[in-house]
């Protein structure tokens, strides 16, 4: 750490990279936690409505099938109406609405005991196909047949589908069963009462279309890869279910117990209720997206279960690619920023080391001019510039000093000459001071001589006497001119040694 933080504060353009790539991360960032937040309602609005118009097309898919059954039954009944003193026709008219309408499995018609005496106490005409798809229909009057190829001990009087619609003297759908019965039904029946000429009701026909015909259209609702869809009849039944363990006779509730969701049983109680809706519940230990919608009869329902994990799968997408085009376009950031502060700040560098050799007293190698205009090509040209009046003032301080240097050689010289002839001059001061002792001594002695016996002295003793001072002080001047000599002579030299020699 310590060596990554020394090169950073080492080289400035990892520096000023850095507090790029700072300003750039939080702005990215920042943007990126902007539009994540608006792009996940987003998508999750556009995801439901997606969901929801899927299951809208399912519901209105549904619809129109039944739709159609109900038409052909309600056709079939007012044949049916009409001709209720011709008990044997109606096997006729359960053959022609099977075979004329590929979507009806079966067509039963059921009438009150003892409605045709001679048919005995029960009387009930059921044709159905012996496959979903065949052409071959099969007939039986068996009263104890709930849907094809299962019958049960009790009559058809005591079956749902028989008394549900006498009860509401409407047509209905329902899921054929008898009473206690957990066997799951293999098809759907509308069922309608069938009433005489007083407007009495005294059977019912029913019009059965198969369960699994209407499960390829409930099922194949997927919007999403992981979500399913479900249909619920009377009570919360499930009539079509991806699971076929809820399909045992249990209800919405049933399953909804075995999670103990507050939020799913208010689910619940909404789509019994008829009404259509979005919820978000917890099954299975993780969150869905519930949406649902009831059919025209009210009685039934359609609904789309979406995980949530598909409902934001594209904005978890979206997140990633952000991320990537995020972390991609920091990193081109990070190398364009450091390739380009690196060449705009390689003048510096340069710079720098002329700076170092400058302070090193290296002024030969010369800073090359530069052709930019902006601060960086300014400072270079300014720097150059400064480095060549620095190297001529240095020039003329070497010369300077040189000169000096010399004149300091030559006064060194003429000092000691100076020095040499002080000692020489003292040398012969003391020696002419030494020749001139005896003469003074002597010329000092007469004239102490003279002063003591002037009176006494006759003049041929004062003639030896005076020549002798006259023969002293000659040769004590004759050496004092000697000495004054000397110094004229060395000044007379010393002036015609600084005299400028003229120039050839």
């Amino acid at each position: 750490m310590s060596i990554l933080k020394g090169y950073i504060n080492k080289h400035l353009s990892t520096k000023l990279s850095l507090w790029v790539l700072l300003s750039v991360v939080i702005l990215f960032v920042t943007a990126l936690t902007v539009m994540y937040r608006f792009s996940q309602k987003t998508i999750e609005h556009e995801s439901l409505e997606k969901a929801q118009e899927t299951l809208n097309g399912t519901v209105l898919r549904i619809d129109n099938m039944l739709n159609r059954v109900e038409t052909n039954a309600r056709n079939m009944l007012w044949t049916v109406e009409h001709h209720l003193n011709d008990p044997d026709a109606m096997e006729t008219f359960t053959q022609e609405i099977v075979r004329s309408n590929g979507n009806i499995v079966g067509c039963a018609i059921a009438f009150e005991t003892n409605i045709y005496p001679q048919k005995g106490e029960f009387f009930m005409t059921y044709t159905h196909r012996t496959s979903e798809k065949s052409d071959s229909l099969v007939t039986t009057h068996n009263p104890t047949a709930i849907e094809p190829f299962y019958n049960c001990p009790l009559p058809y009087v005591t079956h749902n589908w028989y008394n549900i619609p006498k009860q509401q003297d409407a047509a209905c759908w329902i899921m054929p069963h008898a009473p206690n019965d957990e066997v799951v039904a293999k098809v759907l029946a509308c069922a309608m009462p069938i009433h005489d000429r007083q407007g009495r009701t005294i059977g019912v026909m029913r019009a059965d279309i198969s369960v699994n015909w209407l499960s390829s259209t409930v099922l194949d609702a997927k919007p999403y890869p992981n979500s399913y869809a479900a249909m619920l009849g009377v009570m919360g039944f499930f009539i079509i279910h991806p699971d076929l363990a809820n399909l045992q006779n249990r209800t919405v509730k049933d399953v909804i117990k075995d999670y103990g969701d507050e939020r799913a049983i208010e689910l619940v109680e909404s789509m019994l209720k008829g009404e259509d809706g979005c919820r978000a519940v917890t099954l299975h230990e993780k969150e869905y997206y519930v949406l649902y919608k009831a059919l025209n009869n009210k009685h039934w329902n359609a609904c789309i279960v979406c995980p949530e994990s598909d409902i934001f799968s594209a904005n978890r997408r979206l997140f990633f690619y952000m991320t990537g085009i995020t972390i991609v376009g920091i990193m081109l950031i990070l190398g364009f920023s450091i390739i380009f502060v690196s060449k705009k700040l390689k003048p510096l560098n340069m710079l720098a080391e002329s700076a170092k050799r400058i302070a090193a007293g290296d002024f030969s190698e010369k800073i090359p001019s530069s052709t930019k205009t902006d601060e960086v090509g300014t400072l270079q040209n300014c720097f150059g510039t400064m480095q060549i009046a620095l190297s001529k003032h240095i020039d003329k301080i070497k010369i300077l000093s040189d000169n000096l240097q010399r004149r300091n050689e030559e006064l060194k010289v003429i000092h000691q000459q100076t020095e040499e002839e002080n000692q020489m001059k003292m040398t012969l001061i003391h020696k002419i001071a030494d020749k001139m002792v005896l003469p003074a001594k002597s010329i000092n002695n007469i004239v102490s001589n003279l002063r003591e016996h002037y009176e006494t002295i006759t003049p041929e003793e004062l003639q030896p006497m005076s020549e002798i001072v006259l023969t002293q002080t000659k040769a004590m001047t004759d050496q004092l001119d000697r000495m004054l000599k000397t110094p004229r002579k060395e000044q007379t030299k010393q002036t015609s040694n600084n005299k400028p020699q003229a120039t050839k």
